[in-house]
């Protein structure tokens, strides 16, 4: 075997070498992606199955309500018809103490007796005011349970209403994880072993290079969100995900843009160094 032939196969040998090496760190970096995608599909199984529930309490509620309406509407109407039949029959009695009135002044019959009838008459009318006192007090303790009921069926619509935005979040997680491990595959076919080459295979991969800085932070229903001095004309978009860096080049976290104008964007905050992220710290796509 000739010297060429030996320095040839140890080439031969050492770029398998390689070649294993990098398909073992690319098999490796694609089960921890693959996990992490698992976990945040699980999270939002379960947070849609919340969802779900909650949609179910909703209708049921809704029905509760629509049944219970009907049968306060149809006991609200029979107290109104008892109302105004009460009325009737006060203004029925109101005629026959007009017409005993007159019959005792055209007549002068027995004054004690008109007197005991006139008397009798006032008492029932006053029992009449009595009830329809009674019946409006009911309907008013009508009104106020359905009033109890719609506050019920807003607190669950309130409920369902989060529990749909935490749903879109994680969905916006899991988008946003398949994205990040689709760009670790581009980087990792492109890699060769060393970080240099790495960083060269993401230069390739047709990434751009974006470079900002944080204009403001805001807390908003608990999460940290950022606005950068970056937009839709300066190429960002939304889901795009920034590496933010303070002014020693310190990786503080990362920021997935929400929204997106012509000369800003807004996106959430998330990493090891939180706190920390100011305005005026860099934002890179690549660090």
């Amino acid at each position: 075997m000739s010297p060429l032939t030996k320095l040839f196969v140890v080439l031969l040998i050492f770029l398998s070498v390689i070649l294993t090496a990098g398909m073992v760190v690319y098999i490796n970096k694609e089960d921890v992606q693959r996990n992490a995608l698992a976990q945040t599909k699980a999270q939002l199984d379960a947070k849609t199955a919340e969802a779900d529930t909650a949609r179910q309490q909703l209708q049921a509620a809704q029905a509760s309500l629509q049944n219970t309406t009907v049968e306060k509407n149809a006991q609200a109407a029979a107290a109104q018809k008892d109302i105004i039949q009460l009325q009737q029959e006060k203004a029925n009695l109101g005629v026959e103490l007009a017409k005993s009135a007159s019959q005792l002044a055209s007549a002068q019959l027995d004054n004690s007796r008109l007197t005991e009838a006139l008397n009798a008459a006032q008492a029932s009318g006053a029992k009449k005011d009595e009830e329809v006192v009674r019946l409006r007090t009911s309907n008013d303790t009508l009104v106020k349970q359905s009033s109890d009921l719609n506050a019920s069926v807003s607190d669950l619509t309130n409920r369902l209403e989060v529990t749909e935005r935490e749903r879109r979040h994680l969905a916006e997680q899991v988008s946003q994880v398949s994205g990040e491990n689709e760009r670790m595959s581009k980087v990792i076919q492109g890699a060769r072993l060393n970080p240099q080459q790495q960083q060269v295979a993401a230069n390739q991969s047709g990434l751009p290079r974006i470079n900002g800085v944080i204009r403001d932070t805001r807390v908003i229903a608990g999460t940290q969100y950022a606005t950068i001095s970056l937009g839709s004309a300066d190429g960002v978009a939304r889901g795009m995900e920034f590496k933010v860096v303070d002014r020693g080049g310190n990786f503080l976290g990362t920021l997935v843009v929400d929204q997106v104008e012509p000369n800003e964007a807004t996106g959430r905050l998330a990493g090891p160094n939180v706190a920390a992220i100011k305005p005026g710290v860099e934002v890179r796509t690549q660090l």
